[in-house]
């Protein structure tokens, strides 16, 4: 199954913020299990068991983070699930490292860490639903741009992820991005 293909199949589960991230998981057929006792330094794990993948998130880590590092997990399923063999374990810095955690993956490189992120964010933060918010915040009377601290708590992402998307989206001249 291709991006493209995961993209359009969780599409209807994309369109109210917060996404359902562990709905859509399992729509893919992936067990899921937030809040996981794992390895020290190690945020977040898929791993294939008995023909079945997992996700698996960090206890020690804020809901906002376990969120992010399903959707990212779920980015190395949709994109790279040749490269994951028996499963992969990525730091706190979203990097798989050969030497490290019970998956250490030498197959998963920094450029698939990035696509990974591209794609949390993508499904985390979709463009409509942030245009939509950003518009509903804007037509409060007295408000000229939307608030971040609205916007993330919204969407239950870290306040640094919901500005990398507005960034990237073009977005950010349209939100208050101190408030």
């Amino acid at each position: 199954m291709s991006e493209a293909n995961v993209y359009e199949r969780i599409r209807p589960l994309l369109m109210k913020a917060p996404v359902p991230l562990e709905q859509i998981a399992r729509s893919l057929g992936l067990a899921v299990e937030m809040s996981a006792n794992l390895e020290q330094g190690i945020s977040g794990e898929i791993a294939c068991e008995n023909g079945r993948y997992k996700i698996s998130t960090a206890s020690s880590e804020h809901l906002y983070r376990q969120r992010f590092t399903l959707a990212h997990e779920l980015g190395h399923f949709a994109l790279h699930r040749s490269l994951i063999g028996n499963g992969l374990d990525d730091n706190k810095m979203y990097r798989s490292d050969a030497h490290i955690g019970k998956y250490a993956n030498s197959e998963i490189k920094l450029v698939h860490e990035r696509q990974a992120n591209a794609f949390a964010a993508k499904i985390l933060m979709p463009r409509e639903l942030l245009e939509a918010e950003i518009a509903k915040e804007k037509s409060t009377p007295g408000i000229s741009k939307a608030p971040l601290t609205k916007l993330y708590r919204t969407f239950q992402v870290s306040p640094s992820a919901m500005q990398w998307r507005l960034k990237n989206l073009g977005l950010s001249d349209q939100v208050d991005m101190n408030s």
